[in-house]
């Protein structure tokens, strides 16, 4: 799990250095959130995952998410996911359980979890900018089988993820992005 986050988060930070002040309030296919406001989620998600791993707690109220027009979002990201993983490398984190708001979790899960934020925000972010985030499909498979494990309609609610939309003989990156509520043809 950690090399296939690594693996990802190499590939969104990418996207990440693209962002540019003046792409900040361009649309992207995450329901009603710009491009940054996307790129904040998923740094702040990043950081959640970090301060639980080592050791906090996630808390929804805590500001997490980054200033972007103060920081630079691939710097900002870079610093959250070594932060990840210097968090769930130390021995025994990535077996432990946590409790979480959603119930108890192991660490191998929340990574699980931030490798489905990081390659559909990341897909997200790319989208917004006009461009494609490039990641490989072994990495595209594994998010897709973790998605499918944990996404049912308990969560395919606003703010989560919506209804999954039909598609047939797709590139693995559209299937994952279908199946979280995302049309793979965005802006089309």
């Amino acid at each position: 799990m950690v090399e296939l986050l690594t693996r990802a988060a190499h590939s969104a930070e990418a996207v990440l250095e693209r962002l540019e002040p003046a792409d900040h309030d361009r649309p992207s296919p995450c329901p009603e959130m710009t491009v940054a406001q996307v790129a904040g989620h998923l740094i702040g998600g990043i950081r959640g995952f970090a301060e639980v791993g080592e050791g906090g707690e996630l808390r929804f109220d805590a500001k997490l998410d980054p200033d972007l027009a103060r920081e630079v979002a691939a710097a900002v990201y870079r610093s959250a996911v070594e932060r990840l993983l210097a968090a769930f490398t130390e021995s025994g984190r990535i077996d432990s359980t946590y409790s979480m708001p959603w119930g108890p979790t192991t660490g191998v899960q929340l990574l699980g979890f931030a490798l489905i934020e990081t390659v559909v925000h990341g897909w997200d972010i790319a989208r917004g900018l006009g461009i494609e985030l490039e990641v490989d499909d072994e990495v595209v498979r594994a998010t897709l089988a973790g998605a499918r494990l944990w996404v049912d309609d308990s969560v395919r609610v606003p703010g989560m993820f919506g209804p999954e939309v039909p598609v047939s003989d797709v590139p693995p990156l559209d299937e994952l992005v279908a199946f979280l509520g995302r049309d793979p043809g965005w802006p089309g």
